[in-house]
Formats: structure tokens, C-alpha cells, sequence
């Protein structure tokens, strides 16, 4: 009884939130690869030929920089060792579509603007697909209640096959093609349905964190880590009196601490005598594990260095949320593994529509 109930359940979570789930899973699996597609398809802005002689100093990119553009407030600047990147200039935007700002890619080697990056529209309304369906707030209270569908559709599916399962565990994980019809689908429904549990748990888990706000508390507090407060862009009145000659003795003190970095990015606040760098060290676990130095240009010193490496397990895994919802915590193969579980979303939306309705079918026939 408790088992045709279950089923039951299962059924009609399948069918109410699966449409979803696919969406879900296939702007997921775009995703998977944005960042490798963007700079693929933009390469003349990401990348620049390596010259020989030295990177021009930062000042001097900087003054370049606003003889082009005169009336820019210069957010912040992102740069890498790499003598193939270009740099990132983030300017204020009076755009409330550009509250992050606007970023322009410049050539380290002659302070050369590079071509506008294009794609990032198309991914961003992708991601609005996948985190709200485009409905604002009500579309993300839609999509979390559809991700705790799937963490009761997959509870309820090992308890509905555990008989499998346990009697011929081998068995449960396979399926012939040779098989016809609705026991075709049942057993490629359920055996692919294990293979990707591990992967759909952490998706959902992960997932959460940006859905519901109880979520995302209880975790912080469950870990005793805090929460990581979102910087805000300065006002123009604070970044008018910026000084390029400060922000250069600003990286000269960041390079006279820090030896070994693949990428810094340096923000812009209203107190012009500190300078905090976030900086990604030499192979990181991944591009979200960044360590901080907070550094004092006046007394020539370091206020504060916290090293990603340094951290605890707990704030290591919180602070890699993302990373680890998009598989990137497990470098390349968790990234492959996370493009095609959220790709095989769809499968388990037809296959159980289909079986819905050859059960549906089959018991019109017996009625007739």
C-alpha cells in the first residue's frame, strides 16, 4: 500500500515539476562551458600576442586608459601573469542593466582597447532561464520548489526500485536495447536514474543555496561560516580622486608578497590608503578559490593575508558553492560529468511521460 502511494507521489512530482527539471538541466548543461566558449569565441579580446619586452606599467595602462575614456570612474582591474592575457578594466555604468559595470579588455603590452567581448548577453539570459525562467522572483521560488521535487523524485525511485536494486545491484545499472516498449523505458529510466544520483544530489544541495534564503542561512550557520558580503561598486565622488601613481605602489607591494599568482583583482574603494587584491594562487583548485591581502601603501605594509589554502574544510567548501555545482571543484571530469547528467534531464522528462502515458493506455484498454 505505502508503496502504490509512494508511487503515486513519485508520478505526479514527475509530471508537475519535470517540464521544469528539463529546462532546468538543459540551461544547465549550456552553462557547463561558458566561460571556455566565451574566450573561444573571442579570442582577439582574451588573448594577445606575447612581445618581447616587458608589460607596460599599470600607472601608465591607467593614464592611457583615461586619455580614451575621460569621464570613466574606474571600478576595479583584473590582470594575470600569463604573458597572453589581457587586462580588464571595469568602469562604473549609469546602466541599471551593468550594475557590476562595464569591462574593457586592454592589450598589457601597448594599453591597445580590445574588441567588446560578445556572447555574455546570451549567456546571461540563459542563466536567467536556469535560476528564475525569466519571472523575476516567482520564477526562482518555481525553480527551487523544483529542485526539492528532485530530491523527493529521487528518494522516492530508490525506494520504488530498492527491490531491484538489492537483489541484482549489477542488473538495476544496466539495460538492453533489445528490450521493447514500456519495459524498455522503465529500465533505462531507473538505471540511467542511478547513475546520475550522485550527481543530481550535489546539483540540488548546491543549488539551493541561491533559491532559498533559509537555505542558504542554515548552512552558513551550520558551518559557522560567514557570509561573504557582496562588494559594492564606489560612487563617483569616492573614485574621483583616484591616484594610478598610488594603485602602482599599490601592485608593486602586492608583487613584493605575493610571488606565485595565476590572476589578481584589485577593487577601488574610498579609503585611497588600502587596496585589497583577491588573487588566485599557482594551480588552484579552481578559478573560485581565491586568497585576499588587504595592504596599507602609506605604512608600506600588509594589514591582513588570508590564504584560500589556509582555511578549513567547511569555509573551503562554502566558499566553492558554484564551483562545486558546476562540477569545476572536480577540475575537467567533473565539469564533462555535470554537462551530461544535467543534459540526460530531459530523457528522464520523456521517458516518464511516455511511460505515463502507455500506462494510461493500457488502462483504457482493459476498461474497454
Amino acid at each position: 500500500m505505502h508503496k502504490k502511494l509512494l508511487f503515486k507521489v513519485h508520478l505526479i512530482l514527475g509530471l508537475t515539476a519535470g517540464f521544469v527539471l528539463m529546462i532546468i538541466g538543459l540551461t544547465g548543461s549550456i552553462l557547463s562551458f561558458e566561460k571556455e566558449i566565451i574566450q573561444f569565441i573571442n579570442k582577439d579580446s582574451y588573448f594577445v600576442k606575447s612581445l618581447d619586452k616587458p608589460k607596460l606599467s599599470i600607472e601608465q595602462i591607467l593614464n592611457d586608459f583615461n586619455k580614451k575614456v575621460p569621464d570613466a570612474k574606474i571600478n576595479a582591474l583584473t590582470f594575470s601573469k600569463d604573458e597572453t592575457s589581457s587586462m580588464v578594466i571595469n568602469i562604473a555604468s549609469k546602466d541599471k542593466k551593468a550594475r557590476k559595470g562595464i569591462n574593457y579588455y586592454i592589450n598589457p603590452y601597448t594599453s591597445e582597447i580590445l574588441p567588446e567581448v560578445k556572447g555574455i548577453g546570451f549567456f546571461k539570459f540563459i542563466e536567467d532561464i536556469h535560476r528564475r525562467l525569466t519571472f523575476g522572483d516567482v520564477g526562482k521560488q518555481i525553480v527551487g520548489a523544483s529542485v526539492l521535487s528532485l530530491l523527493l523524485l529521487m528518494i522516492s525511485g530508490i525506494y520504488i526500485y530498492w527491490p531491484r536494486i538489492k537483489n541484482a545491484f549489477l542488473k538495476s545499472i544496466t539495460f538492453k536495447f533489445k528490450t521493447k516498449g514500456r519495459a524498455f523505458l522503465s529500465t533505462m529510466h531507473s538505471a540511467i536514474g542511478i547513475w546520475v544520483i550522485p550527481f543530481y544530489l550535489l546539483s540540488c544541495l548546491t543549488g539551493l543555496y541561491w533559491s532559498y534564503d533559509w537555505y542558504n542561512n542554515t548552512l552558513h550557520s551550520l558551518t559557522g561560516v560567514e557570509k561573504q558580503k557582496k562588494m559594492q561598486a564606489p560612487k563617483s565622488e569616492e573614485n574621483s580622486v583616484l591616484s594610478y601613481m598610488d594603485v602602482q605602489k599599490a601592485v608593486d607591494l602586492f608583487n613584493e608578497n605575493v610571488k606565485d599568482y595565476e590572476k589578481i583583482n584589485i577593487r577601488f574603494t574610498a579609503k585611497n590608503e588600502t587596496y585589497t587584491f583577491s588573487y588566485l594562487p599557482i594551480n588552484p583548485t579552481h578559478d573560485m578559490a581565491m586568497s585576499k591581502i588587504e595592504l596599507d601603501i602609506n605604512k608600506n605594509e600588509v594589514i591582513n593575508h588570508e590564504k584560500f589554502e589556509d582555511k578549513s574544510i567547511t569555509e573551503k567548501l562554502m566558499k566553492s558553492i558554484l564551483a562545486l555545482h558546476t562540477g569545476e571543484y572536480f577540475g575537467l571530469f567533473g565539469k564533462i560529468m555535470m554537462f551530461i547528467t544535467s543534459s540526460l534531464m530531459a530523457l528522464f522528462t520523456i521517458t516518464g511521460l511516455m511511460m505515463y502515458i502507455g500506462r494510461k493506455r493500457k488502462k483504457n484498454k482493459v476498461v474497454v
